[in-house]
C-alpha cells in the first residue's frame, strides 16, 4: 500500500512545512539568510536584474512558439490549448521528486559560478559590447593589459569571437539558418551549429559571470555602508572580472570538456565512428556530465568570490577557500543544504506545474512568465546570503545575530 494512502497529503505537506521552517530558522547560517533577505529589500535591483533575464528568455520561447506555430506545415505545428486540467499522477510526482535534484543542484553551483542563464539577452550584450557602449569594452581591454599583458591580445580576440557567435546564435532557431540547406550541406550547416553554441555558451558564461560579480559587489557594498553609483559599480566589476576570469576559464574548459567538445566532434569524422550518438545520450549528460559539473562548483564554492573580493591569483584563491572551508565548514555546510532545500522546492514547484497542466497550454504559458520571477528571487536572496556569510566569516560575526546594521 503506497504511503500516501495511509495519510492524506495535506498532511504530508503541512510535516514538510513544518520541517522547513525548522530548518530555516534553527541553522547556524540563518542571520546570513535574514541579511539576504534585508539586502534584496534595500537593493530590488539585484532581483529585478535576474528576472529580466528569465522574463527575457521567456519571451524567447514564447516567441517560438508562435513562430513554429504559423511557419511549420499542418501536423508538424505546436497544438496550444487555452485551458487544460491539471493532472498529475502520484507516481509521476514520485518521478518528479527524483528529477528535481539535479536542476537543484545545478541551482547552488550557480551561486559560485553564473547564477542566471543569459540567453537570448547574452546577443543584445553581444551587441553593446562589440559597440563599445558607455565604454565598458575598452574598460575591459585596458583591464585584460594589465593583467595578462601579451597575452591580452589573445584574449580579447577570443572574447570579441564568442561575442560574435553569441550575436548569431538566435538565428539558428529561424529559417534563415535551416534555408541555408540548399547552398551548403547538411553536415556542415549541423557543425556550424554546434560550434556557434559553444562559442555563445562560452560568452553566455563570461557575461553571466560579469553580472554576477557586479551582483556581489552590490551586496558588499550594503554590507558595509557603501554609496556608489552604478556606472562606477559596473566598471569596477569589470576590472575585477580580470581577476575571476582564469577561474572562469577552468569551468568553462570543464564545461567544454565534459559536453560541447565530444558533441562537436560526434559530427566530425573520424571521431564520429567512435563519438556515436548513443554514447552522447541524454543518460550521459544528466547522470555524469552535469552532476560532475555541479559538484565541482559546489568543491570550490568560495573561489569565485575570494577573487572578487581579493584579486588574486586562483591558486591562492583555492588556498584560502580551502583555508576558509576548514574554519566555516559548520555554517557553510549548513548553507549548502539550506539553498539545496530552497532550489529543490522551487524547481519541482515548476516541474509539477508544467507536467500536470502539459506544454503548450494556458496555464504554463502564465506560469512560464510568473517562475522567472520566483526564481530570481530565491536565487537573488541565496545570492545576497551567501556574499553576507562570507563577509561575516571575514570579521569573526558568522553567527552573530544583528551584526549589520544597514
Amino acid at each position: 500500500m503506497p504511503v500516501t494512502d495511509k495519510y492524506p497529503l495535506w498532511m504530508w505537506f503541512a510535516c514538510a512545512a513544518v520541517a522547513y521552517l525548522l530548518l530555516m530558522f534553527l541553522n547556524p547560517a540563518r542571520g546570513s539568510f535574514r541579511d539576504g533577505l534585508r539586502c534584496l529589500r534595500r537593493h530590488a535591483t539585484i532581483w529585478l536584474m535576474l528576472t529580466l533575464f528569465g522574463l527575457c528568455y521567456a519571451l524567447f520561447q514564447t516567441a517560438l512558439e508562435v513562430f513554429y506555430h504559423y511557419y511549420l506545415p499542418e501536423g508538424q505545428r505546436p497544438v496550444f490549448e487555452w485551458w487544460r486540467p491539471w493532472f498529475l499522477p502520484g507516481e509521476t510526482f514520485v518521478g518528479l521528486l527524483k528529477t528535481s535534484a539535479l536542476p537543484a543542484l545545478e541551482g547552488v553551483g550557480g551561486l559560485f559560478n553564473v547564477l542566471i542563464a543569459t540567453f537570448p539577452f547574452s546577443a543584445i550584450a553581444a551587441l553593446l559590447f562589440i559597440v563599445n557602449w558607455q565604454g565598458h569594452h575598452a574598460v575591459l581591454f585596458r583591464a585584460l593589459q594589465r593583467r595578462l599583458g601579451g597575452w591580452s591580445l589573445l584574449v580579447h580576440f577570443g572574447i570579441l569571437l564568442c561575442a560574435l557567435a553569441a550575436l548569431v546564435k538566435p538565428l539558428l532557431y529561424t529559417p534563415l539558418f535551416t534555408n541555408l540547406g540548399a547552398y551548403l550541406p547538411g553536415l556542415f550547416l549541423l557543425q556550424c551549429g554546434f560550434v556557434i553554441d559553444w562559442l555563445s555558451f562560452l560568452f553566455e558564461i563570461m557575461f553571466g559571470t560579469g553580472v554576477q560579480i557586479y551582483l556581489i559587489l552590490m551586496v558588499y557594498a550594503w554590507v558595509r555602508g557603501l554609496n556608489f553609483t552604478h556606472q562606477h559599480l559596473i566598471d569596477f566589476a569589470i576590472r575585477r572580472f580580470s581577476f575571476v576570469m582564469k577561474w572562469s576559464a577552468v569551468v568553462m574548459l570543464a564545461s567544454t570538456a565534459l559536453i560541447h567538445m565530444p558533441l562537436i566532434l560526434s559530427n566530425v569524422p573520424p571521431f564520429s565512428h567512435w563519438l556515436t550518438p548513443d554514447k552522447l545520450s541524454p543518460e550521459y549528460i544528466d547522470h555524469i556530465a552535469r552532476p560532475a559539473l555541479g559538484v565541482f562548483l559546489v568543491l570550490f564554492c568560495s573561489v569565485q568570490i575570494v577573487l572578487t573580493f581579493h584579486g588574486e591569483s586562483p591558486g591562492k584563491a583555492i588556498r584560502d577557500h580551502f583555508y576558509f572551508i576548514g574554519r566555516e565548514w559548520w555554517p557553510v555546510g549548513w548553507f549548502l543544504l539550506t539553498a539545496l532545500v530552497n532550489f529543490y522546492i522551487l524547481r519541482t514547484l515548476d516541474l509539477a506545474i508544467r507536467r500536470g497542466f502539459g506544454n503548450d497550454t494556458g496555464p504554463t504559458l502564465a506560469w512560464s512568465f510568473f517562475y522567472p520571477l520566483l526564481d530570481a528571487f530565491v536565487g537573488g536572496w541565496m545570492l545576497a546570503a551567501w556574499v553576507c556569510l562570507y563577509k561575516r566569516s571575514g570579521t569573526g560575526h558568522v553567527r552573530a545575530e544583528n551584526w549589520i546594521q544597514y
